[in-house]
């Protein structure tokens, strides 16, 4: 026998219920003192201890999605084409509740674990539901007003506030020109000048 020796501790109790209950859930065999219950128990246990499991092939699960997709392709499923497609590189690129990483040996066991339970998945009638996206919520509160609360503004003139503009017209009608800002050049008055002569 294949089981291992139960230590009496609460997790090998769990374990030892949860094997037993796989065996009737897989096997429909209730009653424990059956020998074929416990046959299938000891092949459960045999499998656990000395079977080597293999880490996933993430080329071999990426041929076969793209397979598939190739398949829904040739018979023109071109919606389940894309929609397979899409939702696939959705989940290899989507974090996992365990590790904030993409494409890694979980997202691929998960995946092969999927395709391994699939009945022929070109074979299924398959309409994808569309999934309601959160929404984001519109901001409806007004910033101008909170910032400004407390501010007075004044939107005609100002008795306490000088005109500026009045003082700036007669400085500029006070001031002579210079010849840099006329934007005349000595040389052009003179240029002139000569041939007027």
């Amino acid at each position: 026998m294949a089981r291992p020796k139960s230590s009496g501790s609460r997790m090998d109790r769990q374990l030892e219920h949860d094997v037993c209950e796989l065996v009737r859930q897989v096997t429909g065999l209730q009653d424990e003192a059956d020998p074929n219950f416990q046959l299938a128990l000891d092949f459960v246990w045999s499998n656990f201890r000395f079977h080597r499991f293999l880490d996933v092939n993430s080329h071999k699960v990426e041929k076969t999605i793209e397979g598939i997709y190739e398949k829904f392709t040739i018979h023109s499923d071109l919606n389940k084409a894309a929609s397979w497609k899409r939702l696939t590189k959705e989940f290899l690129n989507a974090s996992l509740p365990s590790t904030e990483k993409i494409k890694t040996d979980a997202h691929y066991s998960i995946l092969s674990l999927l395709l391994c339970l699939s009945d022929s998945p070109s074979n299924s009638n398959y309409v994808e539901t569309p999934r309601e996206k959160e929404v984001e919520k519109k901001d409806d509160f007004d910033w101008g007003k909170y910032l400004m609360e407390g501010e007075e503004i004044g939107l005609g003139p100002n008795i306490d506030t000088p005109n500026w503009s009045e003082d700036s017209d007669d400085e500029d009608a006070q001031q002579p020109l210079s010849r840099e800002d006329s934007g005349i050049q000595m040389s052009q008055i003179a240029g002139a000048g000569w041939n007027s002569m």
